[in-house]
């Protein structure tokens, strides 16, 4: 796994995953629970790669932290400990030594991904579906599931062919589906809403953010 292609999935990620916390328009689409203000979201998850022409997946294991308008926190524990941080400014890898590299930072392609997700924590959707289809699965449903498909001129158009996401009460199940058959499956689990601040070892990933 390159960190050019993990960085493009965990975009995704944090895009798909600030989408769902949104509070839901008087249309009433269908999402997860909005979190409440001066609230962030901590979770497990589970990323299976897969590539075409491969029969076993790349399989990693983790932790995130979520903070609105802060950043994510991507800390992978399996199958090798490291750390991807997702911040206004940039995007910063930490490896198992402590050794810290910045990964994008500053460039055009960086700030429309960063344009686009502080727009969807803000709740405007025009925004969204300026460089999206978006397909919502019937209100009455269940288990809610929203389809993204990017435009052809958008900075990921090219990047994904689609992204689904289903869930019940926040985002339990991602897919990204990829050109040339190559897709990511991931799947968020022991998700819990806390009140800010965030543990000193959060907040010192994320600058901007106050500590406990």
């Amino acid at each position: 796994m390159t960190p050019a292609r993990f960085v493009r999935s965990l975009l995704c990620i944090g895009l798909i995953a600030s989408t769902m916390l949104l509070p839901k328009p008087a249309s009433a689409r269908p999402g997860a629970v909005a979190l409440e203000k001066g609230h962030y979201l901590v979770g497990e998850f589970s990323l299976d790669r897969h590539l075409a022409g491969f029969d076993a997946a790349l399989k990693s294991t983790g932790d995130f932290t979520l903070v609105p308008k802060g950043g994510l926190i991507w800390q992978t524990k399996k199958p090798f400990p490291g750390t991807t941080i997702l911040g206004p400014t940039g995007i910063t890898n930490i490896d198992a030594d402590g050794e810290k590299s910045s990964v994008v930072g500053g460039n055009a392609q960086f700030g429309v991904f960063v344009d686009l997700i502080s727009s969807v924590l803000e709740g405007n959707w025009s925004a969204l579906e300026n460089r999206f289809h978006v397909e919502f699965s019937p209100p009455s449903e269940p288990e809610w599931q929203v389809r993204l498909v990017p435009f052809g001129e958008s900075a990921i158009g090219g990047q994904i062919i689609d992204i689904v996401a289903s869930g019940t009460r926040y985002v339990d199940q991602v897919r990204i589906n990829k050109p040339g058959g190559d897709y990511d499956d991931i799947t968020l689990t022991d998700q819990q809403a806390k009140a800010l601040p965030l543990p000193k070892d959060k907040a010192s990933l994320l600058p901007g953010t106050t500590a406990q």
